[in-house]
């Protein structure tokens, strides 16, 4: 960096001086306080630098050296990062373009994905729903949800293994007025506590979408995030 009892002298003589040709660095081309210092600026305050610099304490040789390799040394930096950020923004756009590619490949295929939702009438209605129960459960009832949570149909599935397996929709269906709703399975050990199941939704995939989030695969009347595929099949 550039001394400061050097510095001090170089704004002496531009702040006492407005004469042109004094070799003081011009107001016009300084950079402003706090903002980045380009090559064309540090060169010529390193230049105004020594040619103002006191007579009685003059810049040595090792300390322009030392200036001029830290200087090149944070460019070699900035170059870094600018090509750093093009890599980045190249990788980015080849892995949207195998995604993309990837998620055609559904198109026609059965999904299963990460989610809760069920189609109830309409085009591509729910039959069945997969989860995955992580411990054998005494007991087990399948609960279907309205857009504000409440629980507008049920179906008691009794005693159930651990793993993952389908269930029909069956009665928790019925009189239901078509549309998207949602579904949980509450199960139930010996003790009566709780078992974590995750829950998945399904359905053919028949065209893809881009949605705020990503890919969007339309499944029926349901909107599936393609990041939350984990099968894909006939």
């Amino acid at each position: 960096m550039i001394s400061a009892a050097n510095s001090r002298a170089s704004y002496s003589t531009s702040n006492t001086s407005g004469t042109p040709g004094n070799g003081g660095a011009s107001k016009t081309g300084a950079a402003a306080p706090g903002g980045d210092l380009g090559k064309d600026a540090f060169m010529k305050l390193l230049v105004a630098q020594m040619q103002n610099q006191d007579p009685m304490n003059p810049m040595q040789g090792d300390q322009m050296a030392a200036q001029l390799a830290q200087f090149s040394s944070l460019e070699q930096l900035q170059q870094m990062n600018t090509s750093l950020t093009s890599q980045a923004s190249s990788q980015n756009a080849l892995l949207g373009a195998i995604q993309t590619n990837a998620a055609m490949g559904t198109i026609g295929h059965e999904v299963l994905a990460i989610g809760n939702q069920v189609q109830v009438g309409g085009h591509g209605a729910t039959e069945s729903v997969t989860v995955d129960v992580s411990a054998a459960g005494r007991t087990a009832t399948l609960n279907i949800y309205d857009a504000n949570g409440k629980v507008v149909g049920s179906r008691e599935l009794g005693a159930m293994n651990g793993g993952r397996q389908t269930f029909d929709l069956g009665s928790a269906v019925d009189g239901l007025a078509a549309g998207t709703y949602t579904y949980g399975i509450d199960v139930k050990d010996a003790a009566g506590n709780a078992v974590a199941v995750q829950t998945y939704e399904s359905g053919r995939a028949s065209g893809i979408s881009s949605g705020a989030n990503g890919l969007v695969l339309n499944v029926g009347d349901l909107e599936v995030s393609f990041g939350d595929v984990v099968r894909v099949t006939d």
